[in-house]
């Protein structure tokens, strides 16, 4: 049909945005997975923050208390050691160190030149420590309290950033070298030797705390403390030491060992009644006069020697005790003696003579002190080497002291009875062989040496210790008669160089051989010794003198130094006399048909 359009499909008009609400469907799934993306990321903020506020909350603020709080070690003086008057031997004092930490000066030249007057020392020096690489540099130790107060005032002007001062205990011995043996030493690890090591723990104290809180720059806060427990000081030592006595002894003791080219020695003097030891020397020396010098620990109780001769007392004593001789009775004297196949025989070549029991004492006869042992038998010689005091240490304990060394009974052999008899089957100490002739002095009661008597405390107050118990030994008779006899060996024995002017002084020589470094005896050189006491009539004081590897013999390297401490002691103490030297009797001189060899009178 003209004019009549085409058919078709109409197109269908579509509303507005149709076209774009895919794109809308899309972007809204995009928003919600990025919020519930956030969603999660805020949970997980979320959990974590609720475990540091309610989990680590503890350790955090543990952490910012320890940064607010500063805690300092407060140092306890170590205890003091005294002599017996009180003087000090060894102190302690709180001492200043000036210090500095290179890492936080910046002007190490203006600093030193601001130290340099103070401290005495150079500025160059100083400078150089300033710069050292290292955090810590002591610039001065042990300074006085002088010192750290003109520090301290620069350091309050802030002129001297990464200086410090600390306050520290320092030892110190105000006697130099005295008794040195004896009290010991501090070094860099602590107590060493001596008296400083056997009372470590009561000297040492216990130190304090101060914890206290500070600002952020470290400077404490007015009233802040949160923990102050004060440092409690050591106790101190009283000792039984006579600072002047010891001087002298040591002197008497050099002397002796210079003169006799020994190479070292000790001497000891303990107080009759109440067993305390008034001086304790050991020296050691070259050789070959050579100024003697402090050993380094005290010899008398950590060495031991064969006593010789002066064994013969506790030979003799346990004889007369256990009624095996009597005072009064003989004995025929060969020139050698064959015991269990061995040849004796005494120092001296004589003929056969007779010697009555001082006599064996006076003329220090090893063939009579045989017969007398052979009389006791082994039990009852064993015994009394055991009740003297010479198979044990003493009660003092000294650090590294020796027990002695006697062979045990069931080892003996043939020739240890005889040997034992005149001190060379055994090794004793200084310290058990001055108990053992005390025992005489003080009328035949063993008096366990002391070296300490008391404490005291940080309060001031004194705390005496209890003497270890004396123990009977032989009966009063006995150690009077036998004081009797060891007065004639001062009169007209060996030990006529020990006498004293004006005082009776009872005594015996001792020698034995040294050995030498191969453990062998050395047949040249002794271990001489001297041991007795006075008044002998009535004791105060017993001493002993050892000088080690001498040519000389007791009578001769250790009598004469005896002599001198005695004389020493006398003053010092007070001693009153008790009467002289008794004249020679005939009783200490051998004889021949009944009669006696006078040229041994005064001899």
């Amino acid at each position: 049909m003209p004019g009549k359009p085409p058919s078709h499909h109409p197109r269908q008009r579509k509303r507005p945005g149709h076209r774009r609400t895919g794109l809308e469907r899309h972007s809204r799934r995009r928003l919600f997975l990025l919020l519930v993306i956030s969603g999660v990321a805020f949970a997980s903020i979320g959990v974590k923050l609720l475990s540091i506020q309610a989990l680590d909350s503890g350790r955090l603020l543990a952490a910012r208390v320890a940064q607010s709080e500063k805690s300092v070690t407060l140092p306890a003086l170590r205890g003091s050691i005294l002599a017996r008057d009180g003087n000090e031997l060894a102190l302690s004092e709180m001492r200043s160190t000036i210090f500095a930490d290179p890492t936080e000066i910046t002007h190490a030249g203006a600093e030193a030149a601001a130290l340099a007057p103070i401290l005495h020392e150079t500025q160059a020096a100083l400078q150089r420590q300033l710069t050292e690489h290292t955090t810590y540099v002591p610039l001065a130790v042990g300074g006085t309290q002088a010192l750290a107060d003109a520090v301290q005032k620069v350091i309050d002007t802030g002129t001297l950033p990464g200086v410090g001062i600390n306050q520290e205990p320092v030892r110190y011995y105000p006697a130099g070298s005295l008794a040195s043996p004896l009290v010991g030493f501090m070094n860099a690890n602590g107590a060493a030797g001596g008296l400083e090591i056997r009372y470590n723990r009561l000297l040492t104290g216990r130190p304090g705390k101060l914890v206290e809180a500070v600002d952020p720059a470290g400077a404490p806060i007015p009233g802040g403390v949160a923990e102050d427990v004060p440092a409690v000081n050591g106790d101190d030592l009283v000792t039984t030491i006579d600072e002047g006595l010891q001087y002298q002894v040591e002197q008497a003791l050099a002397k002796a060992i210079t003169t006799s080219h020994g190479t070292g020695g000790v001497a000891l003097v303990e107080s009759t009644k109440t067993g305390q030891l008034l001086a304790a020397a050991s020296l050691v020396s070259d050789g070959n006069g050579g100024k003697p010098t402090e050993a380094l620990s005290e010899t008398a109780f950590t060495n031991v020697y064969e006593p010789g001769s002066v064994s013969k007392i506790v030979t003799i004593s346990g004889a007369i005790a256990s009624g095996s001789i009597t005072p009064d009775d003989t004995f025929v004297i060969p020139n050698t003696l064959l015991v269990s196949g061995s040849i004796f025989h005494d120092a001296e070549t004589h003929p056969t003579y007779v010697l009555s029991t001082t006599g064996v004492l006076a003329q220090s006869s090893n063939i009579g002190a045989i017969q007398i042992a052979q009389r006791m038998g082994p039990y009852r010689l064993y015994h009394y080497e055991r009740a003297f005091g010479l198979t044990q240490a003493t009660d003092i304990g000294f650090p590294g002291e020796s027990a002695g060394l006697v062979t045990p009974l069931a080892k003996w052999s043939g020739t240890t009875l005889p040997t034992l008899a005149f001190g060379e089957a055994n090794a004793v100490t200084a310290a058990q062989m001055i108990g053992a002739i005390n025992t005489v002095a003080d009328g035949g009661v063993y008096v366990p040496p002391r070296l300490v008597t008391a404490t005291i405390g940080p309060d001031g107050r004194e705390h005496p210790l209890a003497a270890p118990p004396p123990h009977r030994v032989v009966p009063t008779w006995v150690a009077r008669a036998m004081a009797g006899m060891l007065e004639q060996v001062v009169s007209n024995g060996t030990g006529l160089a020990a006498q004293v002017p004006g005082y009776a002084v009872a005594g015996k020589t001792g020698t034995s051989f040294a050995l030498a470094p191969n453990g062998t005896y050395d047949m040249s050189r002794y271990v001489s010794s001297f041991a007795g006491f006075l008044p002998a009539q009535d004791p105060r004081v017993s001493i002993l003198v050892v000088v080690d590897h001498t040519q000389l013999f007791g009578a001769e390297a250790a009598a004469p130094a005896f002599s001198t401490i005695a004389r020493d002691a006398i003053l010092d103490l007070e001693i009153p006399s008790a009467g002289p030297q008794p004249a020679p009797s005939i009783a200490a001189v051998p004889s021949i048909a009944g009669q006696p060899l006078l040229s041994y009178m005064q001899k």
